[in-house]
């Protein structure tokens, strides 16, 4: 049974994240957890009088629950009853404390949202709750695009960097999405003039073939291109159905992406982002 967490604020971005898990995972069994999340100033008894303020909370917490109730109600049809279940979390806290607490407190699998939602910024790829919670958030995160219709993924685009081993476990969001859709999986590492292949980033390579025995998988090394630029041109000309990449605290995509942060990035506004924590990878 796998438990994906969404967070949503009703939008209709929102509402594309959790049309986009549901044919994801249309053939596995599945909980799905709805979260919103609320200000926490609303729970604030210091400004304002006790009675005025549990109104408000209430008053929130109720309108809330009924929309939950709505989606929830919508994401179960006859065809995947009984393959999926959901349930209905509401929260008052800051939105990374919030997400960060129910993804280990329900052990959840992964996190979807979408990837641009009512308070996003324009021209952003990530909208700031989405870039804000990834590094932040030791799980599998799945940013899913504006409007982006679900194909099939066929094809997994993966960057590399080679900086350190790879942990079997780590990678099982990954195992478990290419076995859904016997994708073929694209690993690709950016070699900039300063680097020099040696004999230690060999041995790495050597070590995610040994975990992906089995999957077609296939390694390309990128040349004198830039970050962005390369990442752009082999998912276009691969036509890559899902991206993934590593993140880490205080380190936001920095050893793959320069220091632009990925909010910043639009080349992939058409393909999903599968974010996995560095940590979880060592």
């Amino acid at each position: 049974m796998e438990k994906i967490l969404i967070p949503t604020d009703f939008s209709d971005n929102a509402w594309n994240a959790v049309s986009y898990a549901l044919k994801l995972f249309k053939d596995s069994e599945c909980t799905f957890y709805l979260l919103h999340v609320l200000p926490p100033t609303l729970g604030s008894r210091e400004t304002m009088a006790s009675e005025v303020t549990d109104e408000m909370l209430s008053r929130a917490k109720v309108t809330a629950t009924e929309k939950l109730e709505k989606w929830a109600e919508k994401m179960i049809s006859s065809e995947n009853k009984g393959k999926h279940k959901t349930e209905i979390l509401t929260k008052f806290d800051l939105f990374t404390d919030a997400v960060d607490d129910i993804v280990s407190e329900k052990k959840i699998d992964m996190v979807v949202m979408g990837s641009r939602g009512a308070g996003g910024i324009k021209g952003f790829f990530l909208g700031s709750s989405t870039s804000n919670l990834i590094g932040h958030v030791k799980c599998p995160i799945l940013a899913v695009p504006k409007d982006l219709e679900f194909e099939p993924v066929d094809e997994i685009g993966f960057a590399v960097d080679y900086e350190f081993a790879y942990d079997k476990k780590g990678l099982e969001p990954v195992f478990r999405i290419a076995e859904k859709f016997s994708s073929d999986i694209r690993f690709y590492h950016v070699m900039e003039k300063k680097d020099e292949w040696n004999g230690e980033k060999e041995k790495i390579r050597e070590g995610i073939k040994k975990a992906f025995k089995g999957f077609n998988a296939s390694f390309y090394l990128l040349t004198d291109v830039p970050l962005d630029v390369a990442t752009r041109l082999f998912v276009e000309s691969r036509e890559i159905d899902l991206l993934c990449m590593a993140a880490e605290k205080r380190n936001f995509l920095d050893h793959l992406l320069g220091k632009s942060p990925v909010k910043n990035i639009s080349y992939h506004s058409t393909t999903p982002l599968l974010v996995l924590h560095k940590d979880t990878l060592r």
